[in-house]
């Protein structure tokens, strides 16, 4: 790893620390020094949006998940921070923030894609699903 990654992800790791013990100081602080490394990653708007929630802001909470979303649509705790904020049943449920910090399940996906005999793919529901 370079010094700019190891920087990079001290700052994600010391913010997510900070997020989760209250210290919103602090993990703004790291936010935005992770962003100033790598302002198009979807890990720090993630963080962001994590952080304006906890604030009550969710106007920018929504936002910022937006953003991690359209610059990274394939990852998934922005998307499920967003569902969770924007959707009733996920605000009702209780469903815990994603920080992003626990491996991925492959198996998460409802859907697959299969080609046709024209290699045209349409996407089809799991089996069991």
């Amino acid at each position: 790893m370079t010094d700019y990654e190891n920087a990079f992800e001290e700052h994600i790791d010391l913010a997510k620390n900070a997020l989760k013990s209250g210290n919103f100081v602090l993990a703004e602080e790291r936010i935005k020094n992770a962003m100033y490394e790598n302002p198009h990653s979807p890990c720090v708007h993630n963080l962001y949006g994590i952080l304006e929630e906890l604030l009550k802001e969710d106007n920018l909470a929504h936002k910022h998940y937006r953003v991690a979303n359209v610059l990274d649509p394939t990852y998934k705790p922005a998307y499920r921070n967003l569902e969770r904020i924007s959707s009733f049943e996920g605000r009702a449920t209780n469903k815990p923030i994603d920080f992003g910090d626990k491996p991925e399940k492959e198996d998460d996906d409802l859907y697959v894609v299969e080609y046709d005999k024209n290699h045209v793919g349409h996407l089809q529901k799991k089996e069991g699903k």
